[in-house]
């Protein structure tokens, strides 16, 4: 059969083609998001800042919750945490008394802003430290001396080249307090640390730190093997231990620990490579946004893979009906013909899987670079290449091309040679039973989880979206000869009328070949129910994003640092000028909800808004409750909340109920509502007050000040301190659009490629589907047609099957698009740009045109005889 398998693929090279470049372009996109992938999973930084500490102990960089324990398995859910967490300083004690331990350095890292003699900012923000933990990178004196006052600073050197400050000079530094003026006491190397550090005296950097009694982290420096001395760091941690024989399983992370889970949240041990991640928190942020990213565009892409190869081995191996059909004829068995087919698709989907492996690298490492270009992604993160993801994506080409394959050829192979030669003429008319059972299937499965999607709200509901087209499109693709037959019987006689002949031959065609345009309708029906639901998802979440910002801002000035934040006393200061009236600070940052759905608790991460009332300038839309009593100290007893209208139904609280939330260094807190608002899509699901937002954030200052005052102000503003930045309320609303464009482009980014699949798959099919009946056209031409007028029946199909696409497509996009639209903005009615919409219909139709008539021309070349039997 091996022998049989080659001789028949020499004899097919063009028809072989479609199949081979839809394997391909799979193998490029399961590749790409493999490569994001392991990087998420296995990337190192290599440390700069404790360089020189062999074992470092910080904060956790994720909270997580247990979702079940089942003896030795745990399975737990992580969310990763926005602000950079500390430990106590007590541990101190505790690490030195660790057998080998010679020395535990403390580290406090704040962020700080350094102007230049200009009064402009230098790198946007640089971090503070205590000069007694200098010796961890290690910095080393160029010239001068330590601090040895509260008003004197040691500058990294690179960061002192750059502001042009040197020994004796007199910096200014915008930290917690303010903005200061300090002498510059010295400056250290190395310089050029991808965390430009300014160093104070010890008293007065934990001023600035600002978290009494707490530490940043620890350098620990010890004798014998660091991963040694991190066993036992790790044992003598009495909020470290570990529970022995446990393996735990986090539901975005995958395994940990080797074995060991941590039994209670607590400080981390790092050692070699790993340290990297405690000096750079948002590293370890960005590797869980790629797991997530490449996961959930994984899943679509080899989804959507799978669909389109399936589709296309179908139609290939259909138009090989007579042949199959005569093998069966002469003698061969149902084994040794599967067998040929098998090996024919195991040969192709290794050669045309592996050929698309190059490509798929290099569009992993492009959209990684976009990702890192955009800021989504720390610069310092490193792309990680291993030979994972190619093997993956050989194999699962391998794979699909195989199931596909013996999948197409199942019921040549089980009916009698005599049925198979007569279905290879003319297609039967029913659907089998397991393809209807299985088609009504995934239709019921889609309409649920319409239904279901319009129940959840926010994320969720909008990350359902590909679900729900997936099921729905397999349901069209499975159940689509009923699609091409019912569209036959509404506009067969309209056709018919319009053109005598090209309508009324295409209407016939198209009533005894419903199975074979059905495949072509199928990956159209994919592509504009998948670019539909993707563009218009944004679109839709956008336009109301937007909208409720530039209805609820009510500010006439929006008041930025060029540094870390803006301090309280600049805020003070704000509110005591002439024409000023009223200022509230704000703190954007994440949170984290803890709750039930679906009968399951969960964790999922909102924007957050910490507020001072009243909230001057801000109007979001209060619906019950009211914001004056967000007020509270920065513990936990007695503190508030206000939540959006969103927030509140995935919580399923109202004015007076309690919640679960963890701030943004993971501090677990159980507020009151005290208020539920409308705007949450404009400005953040979660308002709490502003001193408890503060003391849980890096720089405890505001990221912004909104000012209500007359057209003066904005002059008295800017002349507070050069570190500002003032804008009006034009300008605010320019930057949340640039903001919102990048958001849209990140979502985009890979999606966009998964639609660019599919439309060259689209043209790949149609052209098998067009390039499959050049013995039907040379018949056409030799019973009296003339070339013209085949041509007209071609433009008449490619029409009624761009029209089939059209309503199936809309069909599919609608309802995904309404339960979308009502969990995210509380309206079933999406928005829907009408240029958008028209270019996407013009697309499809043209796609359909072009594909089908081109093939057509080339096919009707030549003498209608040779064509009948070359």
């Amino acid at each position: 059969m091996l022998g049989l398998a080659f001789a028949t693929m020499r004899g097919r090279l063009p028809s072989l083609v479609g199949s081979v470049l839809a394997l391909l372009f799979a193998a490029v996109l399961v590749t790409a998001c493999g490569v994001l992938m392991e990087t998420g999973l296995r990337a190192q930084i290599r440390p700069e800042r404790y360089g020189a500490a062999p074992v470092v102990v910080a904060g956790p960089q994720s909270t997580s919750i247990p979702k079940k324990e089942d003896g030795p398995l745990e399975v737990t859910e992580s969310m990763p945490l926005e602000e950079p967490t500390t430990i106590p300083a007590s541990l101190a004690g505790d690490l030195a008394k660790v057998p080998g331990v010679r020395d535990v350095v403390p580290e406090l890292t704040f962020p700080v802003g350094l102007l230049d003699t200009n009064g402009r900012a230098v790198h946007g923000r640089a971090y503070g430290h205590a000069w007694e933990s200098a010796r961890l990178t290690p910095y080393t004196l160029r010239a001068g001396h330590a601090p040895a006052s509260p008003g004197e600073i040691v500058l990294d050197a690179a960061l002192a080249d750059a502001a042009r400050l040197k020994v004796g000079a007199t910096a200014r530094v915008l930290g917690r307090d303010g903005l200061r003026a300090y002498t510059v006491a010295g400056v250290a190397g190395p310089g050029g640390s991808r965390q430009p550090a300014v160093f104070f005296s010890a008293p007065r950097a934990a001023e600035l730190f600002g978290h009494p009694d707490r530490v940043s982290a620890f350098g620990v420096f010890g004798s014998g093997d660091p991963e040694r001395l991190k066993d036992r760091i790790d044992a003598a941690l009495p909020t470290s231990k570990k529970a022995p024989g446990r393996v735990s399983i986090d539901l975005k992370g995958g395994l940990k620990g080797g074995g060991d889970a941590p039994a209670a949240a607590g400080p981390v041990t790092y050692v070699g490579d790993e340290r990297g991640f405690a000096e750079e928190p948002r590293a370890s942020a960005a590797r869980e946004m790629l797991v997530m990213l490449s996961g959930s565009l994984g899943g679509i892409a080899i989804m959507v893979a799978a669909f389109v190869v399936a589709g296309t081995f179908g139609l290939a191996l259909r138009q090989r009906g007579r042949e199959i059909a005569l093998l069966r004829a002469i003698g061969a068995t149902p084994a040794q013909v599967r067998s040929m087919i098998g090996k024919e698709a195991l040969l192709i989907g290794a050669v045309a899987s592996a050929a698309g492996v190059p490509l798929g690298v290099a569009a992993g490492r492009w959209m990684f670079g976009e990702l890192v270009s955009n800021g989504m992604i720390p610069d310092v993160f490193p792309l990680t290449l291993g030979p994972a993801p190619m093997l993956i994506a050989v194999a699962l080409g391998t794979a699909t091309a195989w199931l596909s394959a013996r999948g197409a050829v199942r019921r040549a192979t089980r009916i009698r040679p005599t049925e198979a030669l007569g279905e290879a003429a003319a297609e039967p008319h029913a659907l089998g039973r397991t393809r209807t059972v299985t088609g009504l299937v995934f239709l019921a499965l889609g309409s649920a989880l319409c239904v279901v999607s319009m129940s959840v709200a926010g994320e969720t509901a909008a990350m359902s979206a590909g679900g729900i087209v997936i099921l729905l499109t397999v349901a069209a693709a499975l159940l689509g000869p009923w699609l091409v037959r019912i569209a036959v019987a509404l506009v067969g006689g309209a056709l018919g009328r319009a053109s005598r002949v090209g309508g009324y031959l295409a209407v016939a065609n198209t009533r005894t070949g419903a199975r074979r345009l059905a495949a072509v309708v199928s990956p159209l029906t994919l592509m504009l129910a998948f670019a539909g639901t993707t563009v218009f998802t944004q679109s839709t979440i956008g336009h109301a994003t937007l909208r409720q910002a530039a209805e609820g801002m009510r500010a006439d000035y929006v008041v930025g640092s060029a540094g870390p934040g803006v301090p309280a006393d600049i805020a003070r200061a704000a509110r005591a000028l002439p024409g000023v009236a009223g200022v509230t600070e704000v703190i954007d940052t994440r949170v984290i909800g803890d709750f039930h759905e679906l009968g399951e608790r969960t964790l999922r991460p909102y924007r957050a808004l910490g507020l001072t009332v009243p909230a001057h300038g801000l109007d979001l839309d209060v619906r019950a409750g009211s914001l004056d009593r967000l007020r509270g100290d920065a513990g936990n007893a007695g503190s508030r909340v206000a939540l959006s209208t969103l927030a509140a139904g995935s919580f399923g609280a109202s004015v007076g109920d309690k919640v679960r939330l963890r701030l943004g260094d993971g501090t677990p807190i159980t507020p009151t509502v005290v208020a539920v608002y409308d705007r949450g899509l404009g400005f953040g699901d979660v308002a709490l007050p502003y001193d408890l937002m503060r003391a849980h954030t890096a720089s405890g200052m505001a990221d912004r000040l909104l000012v209500v005052g007359d057209g003066s102000t904005r002059d008295r503003l800017a002349a507070m301190s050069p570190a500002l930045t003032v804008t009006d309320r034009a300008g605010a609303q320019a930057d949340r659009d640039s903001a919102a464009e990048l958001n849209e482009w990140v979502n985009l980014l890979a999606l966009g490629l998964i639609i660019v699949f599919i439309a060259i798959s689209v043209v790949n099919t149609l052209v098998m589907a067009t390039a499959g009946r050049v013995r039907e056209f040379a018949l056409l031409r030799l019973v009296g047609g003339t070339r013209r007028q085949v041509l007209g029946v071609i433009r008449w199909e490619a029409l009624l099957v761009g029209g089939v696409a059209l309503v199936a497509g809309m069909a599919i996009a609608v309802p995904t698009l309404a339960a979308v639209s009502y969990g995210v903005t509380g309206s079933a009615v999406p928005h829907v740009p009408p240029v958008v919409l028209a270019a996407m219909v013009a697309a499809t139709l043209g796609l359909a045109f072009a594909a089908t008539l081109l093939p057509a021309r080339a096919a009707l070349a030549g003498r209608p005889a040779e064509r009948i039997h070359g």
